[in-house]
């Protein structure tokens, strides 16, 4: 049985715009992480390094309008009790 192998993609890395669902080169979009005082809410992480799952924002502003309300939503995390 023959494998097949993956294509190598080249370029850089690609994300997506969590409120827009629009690919972008990740050097174009913000990073934001969750508050690390546990208060709720995400901070942008413009370095790139704090720790969590990242959620990317692209640059349109209706896109940051949007991430606002997302981001001031109350959300159970796992194993919390929120």
């Amino acid at each position: 049985m023959k494998s097949q192998a993956t294509p190598h993609h080249s370029g850089p890395p690609m994300r997506m715009c969590v409120i827009c669902r629009g690919r972008f080169a990740k050097t174009v979009l913000t990073r934001h992480v969750s508050a690390p005082d546990g208060e709720g809410g995400f901070v942008p992480d413009l370095r790139g390094i704090l720790p969590g799952r990242g959620h990317y924002l692209c640059a349109n502003p209706e896109c940051a309008e949007k991430f606002l309300k997302y981001s001031e939503r109350s959300r159970r995390r796992r194993g919390g009790s929120k």
